[in-house]
């Protein structure tokens, strides 16, 4: 790390790249495929915020809707870039300077016009990744400590369970859900 000390190297930025907290993984994507009709959007899901802070970006993972505007805060008031790319290499979706005096960028819904998963880096901080979940439904979350996610309001029917972690790599289960009760799923996800 030799580019801007002062803000950078504040606190030791560990690689959050692979991250088990009480026995699992955090920050694997876990969504339904082929759900044909249920709930809308919620809100928070509507709209989707990612900060440059400490010289990372925070959540490390952000999930949003289709042809959402994503606001991308610079809390650091130093040079970052904005770069999008699809999957871990590709052409680039967006590549946006976000200067020390633009605190608030609002990125266009033209960059989020298919589901998919962008990565995104910062060209000026080579060590700085996040990930942009461009969903196509409501029902996709985000694990948390344990490994841990939960999706509401599902309804009743099999579906294709997708995880999606940015070092295990893709796996995908049949499930089935039962109306009005919870569905407990175990995952193993392996190197």
């Amino acid at each position: 790390m030799n580019k801007d000390k002062k803000v950078c190297a504040k606190k030791p930025i560990k690689d959050e790249s692979l991250v088990v907290k009480d026995g699992g993984v955090v920050w694997a994507v876990v969504s339904l495929k082929g759900v044909k009709s249920g709930k809308k959007w919620s809100k928070s899901q509507k709209k989707a915020t990612m900060d440059q802070k400490g010289c990372v970006y925070l959540p490390r993972v952000v999930v949003m809707k289709q042809k959402t505007k994503l606001l991308m805060k610079n809390s650091d008031k130093i040079l970052h870039n904005v770069h999008t790319h699809p999957g871990k290499t590709g052409n680039s979706v967006a590549n946006i300077a976000q200067p020390k005096f633009k605190k608030k960028l609002r990125m266009s819904t033209r960059y989020f016009k298919k589901s998919g998963i962008l990565k995104v880096t910062c060209d000026v901080h080579d060590w700085m990744k996040g990930y942009i979940v461009v969903a196509e439904n409501p029902y996709v979350g985000v694990t948390g400590a344990g490994g841990k996610f939960e999706i509401k309001d599902v309804p009743a029917g099999s579906y294709t369970l997708e995880i999606w972690h940015e070092v295990l790599g893709k796996k995908s289960m049949k499930v089935t859900v039962k109306g009005g009760a919870a569905t407990a799923v175990n995952v193993t996800l392996k190197k």
